[in-house]
């Protein structure tokens, strides 16, 4: 009897595409740290109560329309050290699904927490040393897609053998797609003085 190769080929052929696309598939995020270290002592030290105060808004304006935060949106407020200015750099470079910037756990979780006020964006951080800082929060908005759909029968003329004769439509309607995209918007601030109130506006 006659043994075929073909299919034991053909299998193992499949196989090692199989074992390629869910290798790539699961390929993991590389990550780029800054190689400024991460002063602890110095970060915490800044944020330190103070007497200040920050008042703020922050938006983002796409396609004609001002967009904001949700309501009780997460602002965050870094004092301004080597690493965070690395990582700020680092994310202009790489910002993919497979390559990225990242902070230490450390430099990351240095920071002072609030939420958004409203649904304008406005948000207050007090206690604040004077010093240098930057401020962070997420904006999504929706890209809104536009596309004809038929809505009814072909309308045509036809003669009196039923044959169509030319002219006629096909009635169509328009849809919307609407597709979120989240963008992280940021600014540097400085604060001077004490028991100031400062105020800010971060808009793109």
């Amino acid at each position: 009897m006659k043994h075929s190769l073909k299919a034991p080929i053909f299998c193992i052929v499949v196989c090692l595409f199989g074992v390629s696309f869910i290798a790539n598939a699961q390929k993991k995020t590389e990550f780029f740290l800054p190689t400024s270290a991460f002063n602890k002592e110095e970060a915490y030290k800044m944020l330190e109560e103070g007497t200040n105060s920050i008042q703020g808004r922050i938006s983002l304006k796409k396609r004609g329309w001002v967009n904001y935060p949700y309501f009780k949106e997460k602002v965050l407020f870094y004092p301004i050290t080597p690493h965070l200015l690395e990582y700020i750099e680092l994310k202009k470079k790489y910002n993919s699904k497979t390559k990225q910037a990242a902070m230490t756990k450390e430099a990351a979780m240095a920071r002072i927490e609030t939420k958004t006020i409203d649904d304008k964006g406005n948000f207050v951080f007090d206690n604040v040393k004077p010093g240098k800082y930057y401020i962070v929060s997420w904006v999504t908005w929706e890209k809104v897609r536009g596309y004809q759909v038929q809505s009814g029968p072909v309308v045509a003329n036809y003669n009196m053998l039923g044959q169509q004769m030319g002219g006629g439509y096909v009635p169509t309607e328009t849809h919307y797609d609407a597709t979120a995209f989240e963008r992280e918007i940021g600014e540097f601030i400085e604060v001077t003085g004490n028991g100031q109130v400062t105020t800010v506006t971060i808009a793109r």
